[in-house]
């Protein structure tokens, strides 16, 4: 035999034992087990242990008797969204013409459109700047 041929198997040897060691990494992360054949006395040594008395696995709750003929109690109602309290017209307009103002509209339409805003809208700051924003985008002003 010459060098070069044993160099050659080496090489080849070498790619094999890749090949199947990345196959069997595969197969790990993939979570398949071998695939060659166990023997039956090799299969009872490998057989998972029994359950422990204790495991985490979902808890089934028991129900007693006397819970079955329990009237069911009414669920909760749903409390009512308070609405804020309107803030007087004065308060905050400065506030909202001057965001306006800030996002490039000018005065006298970021006051207009402050001022058309209804008391609804005007409950809080960021309410009347979002609809006097809305307005002001809409171009419906006089």
């Amino acid at each position: 035999m010459n060098l070069n041929s044993v160099l050659f198997m080496l090489l080849g040897a070498a790619l094999v034992a890749v090949g199947v060691l990345s196959a069997a990494l595969a197969d790990r992360i993939r979570g398949l087990r071998g695939s060659r054949e166990v023997a039956p006395r090799e299969r009872a040594s490998r057989a998972p242990a029994p359950p422990a008395t204790h495991s985490s696995r979902t808890v089934i709750p028991v129900v007693e008797s006397a819970e079955l003929f329990r009237t069911p109690t009414p669920p909760a109602k749903p409390q009512r969204r308070v609405e804020p309290k309107p803030q007087s017209n004065v308060d905050g307009a400065d506030d909202v013409i001057a965001a306006l103002v800030a996002s490039g509209y000018k005065k006298p339409i970021a006051t207009e459109a402050t001022w058309a805003c209804s008391p609804a809208e005007r409950a809080t700051v960021e309410g009347w700047t979002a609809s006097a924003l809305r307005r002001c985008a809409r171009g419906a002003l006089s």
